[in-house]
């Protein structure tokens, strides 16, 4: 009986052994990635590499893989800090090693199919075109693109236009996730990132910038950040646009007005659409809030049309206490960052004025960091003629 009872008993430590060991074995040497911020990948397509070349035109021989798009769902904050489930765009190269991540910002966008995550030959198409062909490049990137607030995921709340907080967090938790989304399917990564974008694009990039190197200088190593055509200084901008008397290019005025709606609530100013817009335009927006799209207002093209004479006179002189304040907590251009910016910007930029990058290069300087302005196109370059030299140059820049 007593033999019986002993041989029970090693049997049984035997099988607990094996137990643990299995169960050690498997934590330690196939631990499974830690998941903070992916929240779920979803395949789109895999684009050929012949339609690649059509899709790029003269810069065709840029482009050397075939490559692989993917939405992400992945966990950020709200406006009000609390957790929100937003979406992005991830596409790579299938057929290289260790990439190297981009972070492309994408500019003003006024409808959700032009989002990254729709991935649709739609609107400016920077996923469709710019993401694709930076994932093509022969050194191997892992381009990444966050839909931002507002759009996507989280399309049910109007887009929180050109505010520096909100677009830093959704750019940087969807990096962490693209990270995180790398390590499942066992992608390996370099630390170093390049980061770029064009209009709000390039507002985003400085924004993603310096919270990377404030917050997260741990996970990500900026190499370079190439940025064109950003509203950089907030306030010098709302002065250039509000002192214009001429027509600005269509959809400039939607872009202005946006910026107010904005920060009119998230500031918490409440200043009526009449003391901002003259009468005309304010029955516009309110009649277009109340359709569910302000941005479907079809507003005057002219800024001395647009605003109230009050209004411009607040901004110029910096009297309209509130909204220079909101304005100037949102400005991206007044830092020392450690590693080198380039500006892009076209020298005739007729919505966002060039005196932006000027500010910006000339401030980060003064405060010992390493800028270059780079004018894109001749003196009379627009900012929608300039964004396809811009892509130009970040594309053979990165090559």
């Amino acid at each position: 009986m007593k033999l019986q009872i002993i041989c029970i008993r090693v049997f049984q430590l035997v099988v607990l052994s094996f137990v643990v060991f299995s169960c050690s074995f498997n934590n330690d040497d196939n631990p499974a990635p830690e998941l903070r911020y992916l929240v779920a990948a979803q395949k789109i397509v895999d684009v050929p590499l012949a339609e690649i070349k059509q899709r790029a035109g003269l810069l065709s021989g840029l482009t050397k893989n075939e490559v692989s798009v993917y939405k992400l769902t992945y966990n950020t904050v709200a406006l009000d800090q609390s957790p929100i489930v937003a979406s992005g765009l991830v596409l790579f190269p299938s057929n290289l090693d260790t990439l190297t991540l981009l972070a492309f910002q994408h500019g003003t966008i006024l409808g959700q199919e032009e989002a990254p995550s729709a991935y649709q030959p739609v609107g400016n198409m920077e996923a469709y075109l710019a993401g694709t062909l930076g994932a093509s490049l022969e050194k191997g990137y892992l381009v990444v693109m966050a839909d931002y607030l507002g759009f996507g995921e989280t399309k049910n709340i109007l887009h929180p236009y050109q505010h520096k907080a909100s677009l830093a967090s959704a750019s940087l938790d969807m990096l962490r996730a693209a990270k995180e989304f790398a390590s499942t399917i066992d992608q390996p990564l370099k630390k170093g990132i390049f980061l770029a974008g064009y209009s709000e694009g390039g507002y985003a990039s400085m924004a993603l910038h310096r919270a990377i190197e404030e917050s997260a200088s741990t996970e990500f190593t900026v190499n370079s950040n190439l940025a064109g055509a950003g509203a950089y200084d907030m306030v010098s901008t709302a002065k250039w646009v509000v002192s214009q008397n001429r027509n600005l290019p269509d959809k400039a005025s939607t872009f202005y007005t946006w910026v107010l709606l904005t920060f009119n609530q998230l500031y918490g100013i409440n200043m009526p659409l009449t003391d901002m817009l003259t009468s005309e335009n304010a029955q516009k927006v309110s009649d277009a809030l109340a359709a569910g799209d302000p941005l479907k207002a079809e507003l005057s093209h002219n800024p001395s049309e647009l605003f109230t004479p009050e209004f411009i006179q607040g901004i110029i002189t910096e009297t309209n206490t509130p909204f220079i304040q909101a304005l100037a907590d949102n400005n991206v251009y007044d830092w020392g960052p450690k590693t080198p910016i380039m500006l892009f910007h076209a020298p005739s930029d007729d919505i966002v004025p060039a005196l932006n990058s000027v500010i910006a290069e000339q401030a980060i300087k003064a405060r010992g960091g390493s800028a270059t302005l780079i004018p894109l196109g001749g003196d009379s370059t627009t900012h929608r003629e300039g964004i396809q030299l811009y892509l130009a140059y970040v594309l053979n820049s990165l090559r």
